[in-house]
């Protein structure tokens, strides 16, 4: 397995990523693990599962398309509760995929606990792609220097 981010990751804005996250509704991030997902396959042995991350995206498209109609017709409150379920499931896939990208990341990078490159398990639960690209663009600053 390769180590650092060079010929790996591309650098791309970080506000840009936050903006479009917002615009499309979360769209953009499903993108960009999509994007990460399919880098990381490329240069290590531990791939994320074609079938996995189909079922997320196929999961996300159903809960977002649920929500926008149950927002619709936010009248009858029955359309939105019952799709809870399909939220929650969809839920679990999209953080147990951005889990599993920010694991591979930091193998990529070698990074552990306390190292700059590391992926704080926290933030990146509060700012997944945003935070991912941000560290990717340091990794990618760093070799430059």
């Amino acid at each position: 397995m390769k180590k650092g981010f060079s010929d790996i990751f591309e650098k791309d804005s970080v506000p840009k990523t936050l903006v479009l996250c917002v615009l499309t509704i979360g769209s953009y991030l499903i993108y960009k693990l999509y994007r990460f997902t399919s880098q990381i396959n490329q240069h290590t042995e531990l791939k994320i599962s074609n079938l996995f991350i189909t079922t997320t995206i196929v999961l996300f498209v159903i809960s977002l398309v649920s929500l926008i109609y149950g927002l619709a017709n936010y009248h009858d409150l029955t359309i939105l509760k019952s799709s809870i379920g399909i939220h929650a499931i969809s839920s679990a896939f999209d953080v147990t995929w951005i889990v599993m990208v920010r694991n591979r990341i930091n193998l990529i990078a070698g990074s552990n606990k306390g190292d700059n490159l590391w992926l704080n398990p926290f933030i990146t639960s509060i700012f997944h792609v945003i935070y991912m690209q941000h560290k990717i663009n340091q990794g990618l600053a760093k070799k430059v220097i």
